[in-house]
């Protein structure tokens, strides 16, 4: 009886701790008004990105016929009618691309794409860099330490795009064979982005895990018989979280970038996919020639999600770790 009121009471101690977290958490979050902004963007983004099919007013991928007189890309506002269907009509509210195609409900679906591989891209950089980091955290200063950190030094020498570029260029763009494997063009992009930002979480994760290795818990359970696997997984590792999160959010722009720019170059997602480089892409032969919708949105678009999550991610930041926003207020 009295082993499951200590139970009881310790559980909810852990759970008024944990709501505490929560509370202080919060707080911090809130006081940066543009911490707010870009959850917002980026939620109005992961909405837009899950429900593309019932928000997207056309199929990205039909082509409409343009008035009589006309040619496309049309501007916004423009009324179209339904290729073959005279008939019927449709309005583009943000007009058309060169192929007369909805240029709202392309970039939609292309928020759809983008979401896909930078959520894709974090997760393969986190899980591969994260173990390695850790690894060498924990056994620092062994061989085992300087074999992954040289490694990681070796990959951060190229920049990360032009090394990405350089590994598409070497395995060709688009679906590509491998015997009787066949490696889908979006699963490619996302592993080879990935590839080049493993480093970025590996020495994030080291220094993290060397700081925490100072620490007196650690020694209390290495004192009390914990194994190192124990030790790493479920005290130290635990503690970086913070970290991790402000590091996976940043690098959620990054890899914004990094995607939308191989598409731009013809390196990552290919026509017909909806992708906000491939239009950017294609809309460099309008620049000069009065078609500013066909640029202009699918840019800003991107311009805005890049802002939203680096805007998240510093109020991630402050409010996980309230000194950032200490030392910037002292430095003012």
């Amino acid at each position: 009886m009295a082993t499951k009121e200590s139970t009881t009471v310790k559980e909810g101690a852990q759970t008024r701790e944990h709501r505490s977290q929560f509370e202080q958490f919060w707080r911090e979050f809130r006081k940066n008004r543009l911490s707010i902004v870009g959850a917002v963007i980026i939620g109005l983004t992961l909405f837009a990105a899950i429900f593309a099919p019932f928000i997207a007013p056309h199929d990205p991928a039909t082509q409409f016929d343009a008035p009589e007189g006309e040619h496309n890309p049309l501007p916004p506002g423009s009324t179209l009618f339904v290729e073959g269907e005279s008939n019927e009509q449709i309005t583009a509210y943000l007009g058309t691309d060169n192929h007369g195609r909805d240029l709202l409900s392309r970039m939609i679906f292309g928020l759809r794409t983008l979401m896909i591989i930078s959520i894709g891209v974090n997760a393969v950089a986190m899980s591969v860099g994260i173990a390695l980091g850790a690894i060498a955290g924990y056994l620092g200063n062994s061989w085992v330490d300087e074999t992954i950190m040289r490694a990681m030094d070796i990959i951060l020498s190229f920049p990360s795009l032009i090394l990405a570029i350089a590994i598409i260029g070497i395995l060709g763009a688009g679906t590509t064979d491998y015997g009787w494997i066949s490696v889908p063009n979006l699963a490619k992009i996302i592993f080879v982005i990935g590839f080049a930002y493993i480093p970025r979480f590996a020495r994030v994760m080291r220094s993290a895990v060397l700081k925490e290795m100072e620490e007196d818990y650690v020694d209390a359970a290495k004192s009390l018989g914990a194994s190192d696997t124990h030790i790493l997984t479920r005290d130290v590792l635990v503690n970086t979280i913070p970290i991790v999160v402000v590091q996976a959010t940043l690098y959620m722009a990054t890899a914004v970038l990094a995607s939308a720019g191989l598409s731009f170059l013809g390196l990552g997602l290919q026509p017909p996919t909806a992708s906000l480089g491939l239009m950017l892409s294609n809309a460099r032969s309008f620049v000069y020639s009065g078609q500013w919708w066909y640029p202009v949105f699918p840019g800003l678009a991107l311009m805005i999600i890049i802002l939203g999550f680096n805007l998240l991610g510093d109020g991630l930041r402050d409010a996980l770790d309230p000194r950032y926003s200490q030392e910037g207020s002292n430095d003012q």
